[in-house]
């Protein structure tokens, strides 16, 4: 009996740390209701944990160029994949999809990119 009790309060615990660290991956915080997509230029790769982030110089409708910014999943999950360190580099010409925050920013949570010779890369 004391077996299964500690068993279930160390099942419990565990329950009970994990579930912020789920919500830390939610989706709550972007619109998901439609994709986003800009084209720009890599300005940095950071092929890191705990998340894969591409910053981007991209033109707007003015000419203007925007800094944005948009984040993946771990570099061992997108190695999976067939990322790695070196799949960007600066000054190459992507065009990267995702969902926008509410907040209107320029970020992306990141579905997919395309990148310089028309393949796409996904799984993000």
């Amino acid at each position: 009996m004391k077996k299964l009790a500690l068993f279930l309060f160390i099942s419990f615990g565990v329950l009970l740390v994990s579930e912020p660290l789920l919500a830390h991956h939610g989706v709550a915080a972007f619109d998901t209701s439609k994709v986003v997509s800009v084209q720009g230029a890599v300005t940095d790769f950071q092929f890191i944990n705990p998340h894969v982030v591409i910053s981007l110089d991209v033109k707007n409708e003015k000419g203007e160029i925007e800094k944005w910014s948009g984040e993946a999943q771990s570099a061992p999950m997108l190695a999976r994949y067939g990322w790695n360190k070196n799949t960007l580099k600066s000054g190459d010409m992507i065009t990267a999809y995702g969902y926008r925050p509410k907040s209107g920013s320029n970020y992306l949570r990141l579905i997919k990119i395309t990148l310089p010779d028309g393949r796409q890369m996904g799984n993000l």
